[in-house]
């Protein structure tokens, strides 16, 4: 005999952050009960959305950025997905601000501009978190680091965004929210449906029953080793993202016939990474203000370094190169120089690390983590790269000269750059002390996991719907090859979550 369920709502969502939230809220409003269920406690709830910058992508018009998104997909995701994907994104603006009382505000353009569709495609945030708007890069680049502290808003924009779901959460009746409750494991029905979760709870397993369906939205696997070290294209990739995302709706999938897709693709950039009393610290750096030079170990530049200033997200294949003849990956990590210039902006770092309970402050002067030798300074380029612990401090001194003469030739194109830097990009170091930190490839999440299609279901090795099961979010989220804009995660958390619910509860419109 079935042991009997503890309890049962019309819906489970596995995992409150902006896709398990969006789906929630969605259901409720369609009228179904709901039981959230989340991993973290209340007291320090720290999703991923809360440590991400809060920037949304929306369409202009679907059928124009489609190829756009296409191409980006780099055929890993299937046109109809896609298709799915952009259509939601074109009302996701409207549904923020009815639904969540958010102001939004239109930020930037499409990562890759000089693609066909992308004139439809673009950024937006909370007005309240962006004041400036779509200028505010350009803005923040003239102001001083002082004159950019007194202006900036207080809440950064995902802060701002998950304040409004978590509110709207709250508000909502038929929503029930249990933290300290990690979903660990799917009950099928005797006909295979999904027919709800098993749960841990601090009065021991909990069987929840799921009356239409389970979506799980739990987030990747950034934060488990053996799923990292199995699956990304690269060793020693490090994350700024909720450390509860471990791979939990990875392995609940697998276990019910799931099929996986684009399990080696994530979402980043060079972080800075480091460890202290046996924790990992990650941190997005603040790459603008003065000059600035990255080399791989060897003490040789490698990319145009303009990619990584700008945040894109492409900048991360440019750090994975293999090098078959000394057979390493010589990128991992590469070094940031940086002069005293720099400085006058504040820390080189961004936040204060992962989301979850343990934050680091790093110090307004830095001078703290100079002397964790997480930060290297010194007064001449050849003595900073070997306190670095590069391999030719000595080339990495002729290449940050060679770089020098660069900026003082910048009138002429064909002699600034070799890898084409733009003209305003190149300023100098030479103001001493000079400094040296270490990067590594890294981000906010990983984007595969379970195969999705255009509902949002969940597929097993065949391509057909697991009955009753559902996804959105970083977990299997419809980004591949390539990141389409700022904010295509939480774009897809917010599409697809509300895909999944009025699919799961027969809402057509």
């Amino acid at each position: 005999m079935q042991q009997a369920w503890d309890d049962s709502a019309d819906l489970i969502v596995a995992g409150f952050g902006a896709a398990g939230a969006c789906a929630a809220i969605a259901a409720a409003d369609l009228g179904a009960s709901v039981i959230l269920l989340e991993k973290q406690p209340r007291s320090w709830h720290t999703p991923s959305t809360r440590a991400s910058g809060g920037q949304v992508t929306a369409v202009s018009d679907p059928e124009r950025a489609l190829p756009y998104f296409d191409r980006c997909a780099g055929g890993l995701v299937p046109l109809e997905v896609s298709r799915a994907w952009v259509q939601s994104a074109a009302t996701v603006v409207a549904w923020v601000e009815r639904v969540l009382g958010l102001k939004m505000t239109r930020l930037i353009g499409a990562e890759h501009p000089e693609w066909p569709g992308s004139e439809a495609v673009s950024a937006w945030g909370a007005a309240e978190a962006y004041p400036f708007g779509e200028r505010s890069r350009d803005v923040q680049q003239t102001m001083s680091a002082a004159e950019r502290a007194r202006l900036a808003p207080a809440p950064r924009g995902g802060e701002v965004l998950f304040q409004a779901l978590s509110a709207a959460v709250e508000k909502r009746e038929r929503i029930r929210v249990l933290y300290e409750c990690p979903a660990n494991r799917l009950i099928r029905d005797s006909d295979g449906r999904i027919a709800g979760v098993q749960a841990d709870s601090s009065t021991g397993t909990r069987r929840l029953q799921a009356r239409r369906a389970v979506v799980l939205t739990c987030g990747g696997y950034e934060f488990d080793k053996e799923m990292k070290a199995g699956y990304l294209r690269a060793p020693d990739i490090h994350f700024y993202g909720s450390p509860m995302n471990s791979g939990d709706g990875v392995r609940m999938a697998q276990a019910v016939g799931a099929d996986l897709w684009h399990m080696n693709s994530m979402i980043g950039r060079a972080v800075a990474h480091f460890e202290l009393d046996g924790r990992d610290y990650n941190f997005l750096i603040k790459i603008a203000g003065g000059g600035y030079v990255l080399t791989d170990r060897h003490g040789k530049r490698f990319a145009n370094e303009k990619m990584q200033e700008d945040s894109r997200h492409d900048f991360y294949f440019e750090l994975i190169h293999y090098d078959t003849e000394r057979a390493e990956y010589p990128r991992i990590p590469c070094y940031w120089f940086f002069d005293q210039r720099r400085m006058q902006f504040g820390p080189p770092v961004s936040g204060s690390a992962a989301a979850g309970p343990h934050r680091y402050p790093w110090s307004a002067d830095s001078e703290a983590e100079i002397a964790r030798g997480w930060l290297h300074r010194a007064n001449s380029f050849e003595e900073l790269a070997a306190r670095a612990g590069i391999a030719d401090p000595k080339e990495a001194a002729r290449t940050l000269a060679a770089y020098n003469e660069g900026c003082r030739s910048k009138a002429d194109p064909t002699k600034a750059d070799p890898f084409g830097r733009p003209a305003a990009s190149l300023v100098p170091l030479d103001e001493p002390p000079f400094y040296c930190m270490p990067l590594y490839p890294g981000g906010s999440n990983t984007s595969g996991g379970p195969r999705r299609n255009k509902h949002a279901q969940v597929l097993d090795a065949f391509g057909e719907p697991i009955p009753g099961l559902y996804e959105a979010g970083e977990l299997g989220q419809a980004v591949g090859a390539l990141y389409p804009a700022f904010g295509a995660s939480l774009s897809d958390a917010l599409c697809f979550g509300r895909i999944a619910a009025g699919h799961a509860l027969g809402d057509t419109s």
